[in-house]
């Protein structure tokens, strides 16, 4: 999810110190945030004392961020790590109703599924370190991963993006795969490994490892599917949900996204929208008693 120009107008006008546009990012971003830290934390209270720090976190920091995906994803971000902090479980890390469950699995393939990537010319090489190496790589993944998920959707291949979600971001076994989506075994890898080679090609085509030596392991592969929300549909794909105006391809799609895999920011965000569905109908109701009745007052009640 990159940002929007309305998110990055709202970015400016917080940097700017403009309160009225913080109070408008608290109320556009708290609710979908404590949905996901309630489904993390046990006590109802510690989500809220994360939520808070989580927009302190980001108001602290707002002058020097460098967002380049959504401000939901980010915050997400620091919320998913703060949760990560004080729970210390390996099932805090979980971000998905299927990891939950399988989380700890192996997958039917070696960890090292993309291989290693040699540089055009095997002389040269960078001297970087660790941690700006390992940033470019996930740099590098993610605009793969931005494109593979892209094609599918343009292509109407949800079927196949339903198959990289669990077998990519939720490490599932190819067996456990075609048996939730009822697929042949084989089908399953044939998708799998047509994903790969559109992974590994849009890898070695980018300009930025043309001098560098640079290995994938699949690890690293959900780790940045997860941080960077890459199929999440946007907010406003599961208001149409929501009111079941999506095609049934990608009703179909959204539900499965939602349910099966069972991404928790995005229950988190639904949820958030059906209350507040709920109560723009409640204050819509109310005011449809107020009207009808009010003419019914008399100054002798």
């Amino acid at each position: 999810m990159s940002i929007s120009q309305e998110d990055r107008a709202l970015l400016e006008a917080v940097r700017r110190g403009d309160a009225a546009a913080w109070t408008r990012l608290i109320d556009e971003y708290q609710g979908r945030l404590l949905r996901f830290a309630q489904t993390r934390v046990p006590q109802s209270a510690d989500a809220e004392d994360i939520v808070q720090d989580t927009f302190a976190s980001f108001v602290k920091a707002v002058h020097t961020l460098q967002i380049e995906t959504s401000v939901e994803t980010y915050l997400f971000g620091i919320l998913r790590n703060a949760i990560v902090n004080r729970v210390r479980t390996r099932w805090a890390r979980t971000v998905c109703l299927i990891q939950d469950v399988y989380h700890g699995n192996e997958t039917d393939v070696s960890d090292d599924v993309l291989a290693s990537l040699s540089s055009a010319d095997p002389s040269v090489s960078w001297c970087v370190s660790h941690q700006e190496q390992h940033g470019l790589q996930r740099q590098i993944l993610a605009q793969a991963l931005q494109g593979l998920i892209r094609d599918l959707q343009e292509a109407g291949k949800l079927r196949d993006l339903k198959v990289a979600e669990l077998v990519f971001y939720c490490q599932l076994a190819g067996k456990e795969a075609a048996r939730l989506l009822q697929m042949d075994e084989g089908l399953v890898r044939v998708v799998k490994h047509r994903c790969l080679k559109s992974i590994r090609e849009a890898v070695a085509a980018s300009d930025a490892i043309r001098d560098l030596s640079v290995s994938f392991s699949e690890d690293m592969l959900t780790e940045v599917w997860a941080a960077e929300r890459l199929s999440c549909p946007k907010r406003s794909t599961l208001g149409a949900f929501l009111l079941e105006s999506l095609s049934p391809e990608w009703f179909d799609y959204v539900d499965f996204h939602l349910t099966t895999l069972g991404c928790h920011f995005c229950r988190a965000s639904f949820k958030d929208l059906q209350e507040q569905q709920t109560n723009e109908q409640h204050t819509h109701f109310r005011q449809q008693i107020l009207n009808s009745t009010i003419g019914l007052l008399s100054d002798d009640m």
